[in-house]
């Protein structure tokens, strides 16, 4: 029995597997599969990549695992931390990675151990029961604080109903909460990425039946579009990249699996259209976006009430790009390098004409 946590499985896993894992402890189980998902490889909390992070010094996760435990939320350095894991496991819940999110969870754990040995041990009831239902719960309060909490204060919450469920369970020595249904942890999946680059055609992707046809229109809308702005050899340095193998395409499998087309030079040569634009940006930048000023984004994210999830990076907030995008709607295209610059090519001689 193995937990991917960086796969969509691992939620599904420690709910589905609850009842098994009464013959094991499953915060042991948690901790090993975050340890797993980590390796020993230096960790970033701030933007989850230690490469784009203005941040240079960044622990190995054990170490951050340690410094998140003796923090709690007494201090403004500690809530600072925690700022910073809740939202980076908010930012993995949007790409349908729960590592972060099972990483807070981690980091919350040990705060149970004392207390379901001492329910255990004085109501009489199993240890690892009480345990199940308090991970169950926690996670439950980690859906319902998705909007409208402050990030430093979900930490208290999941805490705080995790110690009255098990006293529940000790008061009442019959299981309350159910652990069957995993609906209530598990996310649908995301739907495909996209609804098409509309530019100025009259065609309307989404009633293109064959999808070959509307990927490639898709891709050449997007070029056209490149061209005009004036950042196509930009976009032409980031597709020598992928040809030449100093930068790997990021869909290749998805494309791979989904099939294709025939007559394209290469699978590996898909990109989503994200992949362009920086991961994160600065508040002030994606307050510019959205139409708002920075000060009021500034107060919507000490409220809780920002329509998505940032990231924390010492005294400033960092924003993903990808997290912005699908606020506005902009969708982000799985486009093949040979349709972006048929499309380029296409305004070019139109222009010379």
């Amino acid at each position: 029995m193995q937990w991917s946590p960086g796969s969509r499985r691992g939620l599904a896993w420690v709910t589905a597997e609850i009842g098994v894992l009464a013959m094991s402890d499953i915060f042991d189980e948690i901790e090993r599969g975050v340890r797993k998902a980590f390796g020993a490889d230096p960790v970033c909390v701030h933007v989850g990549n230690v490469m784009e992070c203005e941040i240079k010094r960044h622990p190995v996760y054990p170490r951050l695992r340690a410094e998140a435990i003796r923090a709690g939320v007494r201090s403004a350095p500690s809530s600072r931390l925690w700022e910073s894991l809740i939202a980076m496991g908010r930012l993995s819940d949007l790409d349908g990675d729960d590592t972060w999110r099972m990483a807070v969870l981690d980091c919350i754990v040990p705060a149970f151990r004392g207390v379901s040995t001492r329910i255990a041990r004085d109501f009489r009831v199993e240890r690892e029961e009480i345990r199940s239902d308090m991970v169950a719960t926690a996670l439950e309060v980690w859906a319902a604080t998705a909007q409208g909490v402050p990030p430093r204060h979900v930490r208290d919450r999941m805490v705080k109903a995790a110690f009255e469920v098990a006293f529940q369970r000790g008061r009442s020595r019959i299981p309350e909460y159910s652990t069957d249904d995993i609906e209530v942890f598990s996310e649908p999946e995301t739907t495909a990425r996209g609804s098409g680059l509309r530019a100025s055609s009259i065609i309307d992707i989404n009633s293109i039946r064959d999808a070959h046809v509307a990927e490639q229109i898709r891709g050449e809308r997007l070029g056209a579009l490149f061209q005009r702005l004036g950042i196509i050899e930009f976009v032409r340095g980031f597709h020598d990249d992928l040809r030449t193998g100093r930068r790997a395409g990021t869909v290749s499998r998805t494309v791979a699996m989904s099939g294709a087309r025939s007559l394209i030079s290469s699978p590996g040569l898909y990109y989503y259209a994200s992949d362009l634009y920086p991961s994160f940006i600065g508040l002030r930048d994606a307050a510019g976006v959205m139409g708002i000023s920075e000060t009021a984004a500034h107060r919507l994210v000490r409220a809780g009430e920002f329509p998505f999830p940032v990231a924390r990076a010492g005294r400033s907030y960092k924003v993903s790009v990808r997290a912005l995008m699908l606020f506005k709607d902009i969708p982000d295209a799985v486009v093949h390098v040979d349709d972006i610059e048929s499309g380029a090519l296409h305004v070019s001689r139109a222009a010379r004409y």
